[in-house]
């Protein structure tokens, strides 16, 4: 394993190229050369780095350094943290990685938009749009460019509302103060997400005192 200067030398180089216009010459000769496979031997095929570039180009996206990393490697979150580990990578750059090529809740095209915000509310915005742009790049699907557009429009547009019950509103239904506070939010969330995060603070009030009921008696 490349380690200590080594390694950060690596890294800057890698970045730098991966932050080039187009460094997709070179990757490729990187790769018929060895260079990239004794550098990054996690990499096992170009075709999904290819294709997101493919996309940054036509869709006119910023030229994002992170997510073509991503994209070289197999979806895979322990293999992301070996090559974090392998080039160094910064905590943050390495938890974005991880969190990139994670392999649930699946991603595609046709998802329904409340499917997509189950899925944003999940994974969080960043996370949620990487895997996007990622599974439209593996997908080889060229015509479904506008759907993966729409959840990336919807991941940039809608917020879930505030969970409508606190702890306190639980203790007050009965519940008893320690860990159970927690379980009963836990259930009631679960109940509010599979309700397309409903704004109806009655109906979760009724929710609560059924949960409660149940889970203290």
């Amino acid at each position: 394993m490349v380690s200590g200067r080594a390694a950060e030398r690596t890294q800057k180089e890698v970045m730098k190229l991966l932050a080039s216009d187009d460094p997709r010459p070179a990757l490729r000769l990187m790769a018929a050369t060895g260079v990239l496979g004794s550098i990054l031997p996690f990499v096992k095929s170009l075709a999904r780095f290819d294709s997101l570039l493919a996309i940054e180009t036509e869709q006119l996206f910023e030229n994002d350094p992170e997510l073509r990393l991503a994209s070289l490697i197999p979806d895979d979150p322990k293999i992301a943290e070996q090559m974090s580990e392998r080039l160094r990578l910064a905590n943050n750059t390495r938890d974005r990685l991880v969190d990139a090529v994670g392999k649930s809740p699946r991603l595609v095209s046709w998802m329904s938009p409340r499917e997509a915000r189950r899925a944003i509310y999940a994974l969080g915005v960043r996370a949620f749009c990487d895997r996007v742009k990622l599974a439209w790049a593996g997908s080889g699907r060229p015509v479904t460019a506008p759907q993966w557009r729409a959840l990336l429009a919807m991941a940039e547009t809608w917020s879930p509302p505030p969970f409508p019950l606190s702890g306190e509103e639980v203790m007050k239904a009965g519940v008893p103060k320690g860990p159970m506070v927690g379980e009963v939010m836990r259930e009631i969330e679960i109940w509010w997400i599979d309700q397309d995060f409903i704004e109806d603070k009655f109906s979760a009030i009724e929710r609560l005192k059924a949960v409660a009921q149940g889970m203290v008696y």
